[in-house]
């Protein structure tokens, strides 16, 4: 496979290629980084493209420059490889609305991958770290419903779709957590009460337990990343209402953790406080009305709170705190993370 046939930077990026691809005419092409910093294992490129029956930009994504990710976490867990299987194969079985897909590969021999999507640029994006809008949260509660019903007890699982409790992630995810933590102790370490400090510590060893937890009947396709940076809310009656990017992480489990995952790192406290029990019970009651029963919801739900404590620690053990705003922004996840899980009384679910 040569780079004229697989670009592996956007640079490789040629009319010709786009005009094989899109089976359209392309004049020309530029290409512009974007998202920078809101994602870690992947690089985002708005195209601006210029020719004949053709859309005006295009999205590119490719492997991150980080080597020591790609070696240590994203090879191991299949992130690329999965990724382009959900859109070759399971996109178009799934009711929750992705980006359209102009090109997808994946390269066997050097793990690289090719994306080329849908540009979004006209839906709507909100600022996780301000918070999820409520009418905004209801939208993307009625869309995980939505999936989870699709897929709930399938028998059409594809094969590559893992379970979390399948090696090797308990181990690869405790060694990114781990490598994570002296560095985030030096940056929210005062932050937190001894008892949460020996949990952070204690947290590795409690990877597998989550792990197996969370991997138990009944399955369903779980997006695992289902948090405000990737959704994408409709501004006209002919947008779907949201349309969600990043599968990289997707995977069979509970239900309950895209929910989890999602309330707790994409609401603010206060907003997740006035409304948790609301959002919740609406996505029970959209269950139920597909007839579905969730019995152990909320003892789901309050277990991957606690593990969502992980998420704290990454960013803080790998975004470069440069200013004091980067360090307003890691202890406000630190913090949403924290209260989330002692309002769920996360700690005492714990095994001794």
């Amino acid at each position: 496979m040569t780079d004229v046939t697989f670009p592996r930077e956007a640079t490789d990026i040629t009319p010709d290629w786009l005009s094989q691809i899109l089976g359209a005419t392309v004049a020309s092409v530029s290409s512009e980084q974007i998202g920078i910093g809101v994602g870690l294992l992947g690089r985002l490129y708005r195209l601006t493209l210029e020719g004949t029956g053709v859309p005006s930009s295009v999205i590119l994504k490719l492997p991150t420059l980080d080597v020591g990710a790609r070696s240590n976490v994203v090879a191991p867990l299949r992130f690329y490889e999965k990724e382009i299987a959900f859109y070759k194969e399971a996109a178009g079985r799934t009711p929750l609305q992705t980006a359209s897909v102009y090109h997808a590969e994946f390269d066997d021999a050097s793990g690289d991958f090719i994306l080329l999507l849908e540009d979004l640029v006209e839906r709507r994006m909100e600022d996780q770290i301000a918070g999820c809008p409520i009418k905004d949260a209801e939208t993307a509660i009625d869309a995980l419903a939505l999936m989870h019903a699709h897929w709930w007890n399938s028998d059409g699982f594809p094969a590559w779709l893992p379970q979390y409790s399948d090696q090797p992630y308990p181990l690869v995810i405790a060694g990114m957590y781990q490598q994570a933590l002296p560095r985030a102790l030096e940056v929210f370490g005062d932050h937190i009460s001894p008892r949460f400090r020996d949990f952070a510590e204690r947290y590795p060893s409690l990877v597998p337990w989550f792990m197996e937890n969370l991997s138990v009947p009944p399955f369903t396709l779980c997006h695992g990343d289902f948090r405000l940076d990737n959704l994408f809310f409709g501004t006209d009656a002919s947008h779907p209402d949201l349309t969600v990017v990043d599968w990289q992480i997707c995977f069979k489990g509970r239900g309950a953790y895209d929910v989890a995952y999602f309330i707790s790192q994409s609401l603010r406290t206060d907003v997740r406080r006035e409304h948790e029990t609301r959002l919740k019970q609406r996505y029970l009651d959209a269950l139920a009305a597909r007839g579905i029963t969730y019995d152990d919801f909320e003892l789901d739900y309050a277990k991957t709170v606690t593990y969502c404590f992980i998420y704290a620690v990454v960013s803080a053990g790998q975004i470069e705190i440069t200013n004091e705003r980067m360090r307003e922004l890691v202890l406000s996840i630190l913090d949403r993370a924290v209260v989330a899980i002692e309002d769920v009384k996360g700690l005492e679910l714990l095994p001794s």
